[in-house]
């Protein structure tokens, strides 16, 4: 399974308002509710903060990975959101956080996790793969960026 296949423009917020940390995962979780209705988009913020609590998710160059486990989900969820601003999200670098890739994943295959988490930051630390999501204009053209590199890697990889 691969970033790409789990995005769709509807799950990407090309323009997010939020102006902090905790206001960026609410407007994640709230996004994958309207476009998932079944979820618990409460228990999913609670989720989310909760992981940022232990330790923070974002990495360097801009770019966040909130990811958790969730019990009784029937299949992995991605969302994608853009700040052009930048919010101050604690990553190493001390850069303020421009791209935050949202995955959450079931509680109950706790492995399935760790390869789309890897293969999201793999993707997210070509600096031609952000430099080209940062300048998208639409959420279909943030889709098509992240498949296109998704591709690029996958064939460098065989």
């Amino acid at each position: 399974m691969t970033i790409s296949t789990l995005l769709t423009p509807e799950l990407v917020i090309p323009a997010l308002a939020a102006r902090a940390k905790g206001e960026a995962l609410a407007a994640l979780a709230a996004h994958v509710g309207r476009v998932h209705p079944h979820l618990d988009v409460r228990r999913l913020t609670d989720a989310l903060d909760e992981r940022e609590r232990q330790s923070t998710t974002a990495l360097e160059d801009g770019v966040a990975i909130p990811h958790v486990r969730f019990a009784g989900l029937p299949a992995p969820l991605a969302a994608l959101a853009r700040s052009t601003s930048g919010i101050d999200c604690g990553a190493v670098d001390g850069r303020p956080t421009q791209l935050f890739l949202l995955l959450v994943v079931s509680a109950e295959q706790p492995g399935g996790h760790l390869k789309l988490l890897a293969g999201a930051a793999r993707l997210l630390s070509d600096a031609r793969c952000r430099t080209r999501l940062l300048a998208a204009e639409t959420a279909a053209d943030l889709v098509a960026v992240l498949r296109e590199h998704e591709a690029r890697a996958h064939l460098h990889a065989a």
